[in-house]
C-alpha cells in the first residue's frame, strides 16, 4: 500500500461561517447572503452539504469529506476533498467565511 499523501494542517481546517451570513436552505441547494457587502452565493445540493457541515461544527476538510462520501459513495474522496476545496476557497474570496 503507498504511503498517503501528506496533508498541510493549516489547510485541512475548517473556516467558519461569518456571523452576518444569513443562509436560506431551497429544495435543490441554498443561497448565502452577506449584508454588509451585499453578496450573494448560490450553493447546489453538495455544497449546501459542506455548509451545514461547518454550520454544525465540523473542524476539518476530512470530516466534510466524510459526510460526502456517506452521500455520494460512487464519488472518490480525493476528488470530493478537491472539490470541497475549492468551494471553500471561494466563500473566502466571497467573505462568507472566516478562519
Amino acid at each position: 500500500m503507498p504511503p498517503s499523501a501528506p496533508h498541510d494542517s493549516t489547510a485541512a481546517m475548517l473556516p467558519t461561517p461569518h456571523p452576518q451570513v444569513v443562509a436560506r436552505t431551497l429544495p435543490d441547494g441554498a443561497v448565502l447572503f452577506h449584508p454588509a457587502t451585499e453578496t450573494y452565493f448560490g450553493l447546489n445540493a453538495t455544497g449546501t452539504l459542506v455548509w451545514e457541515a461547518m454550520v454544525d461544527g465540523a473542524r476539518d476538510v476530512d470530516a466534510v469529506v466524510a459526510r460526502l462520501a456517506a452521500a455520494h459513495p460512487e464519488v472518490a474522496p480525493d476528488v470530493l476533498r478537491g472539490d470541497v476545496v475549492a468551494l471553500l476557497a471561494e466563500l473566502d474570496a466571497a467573505g462568507l467565511v472566516q478562519a
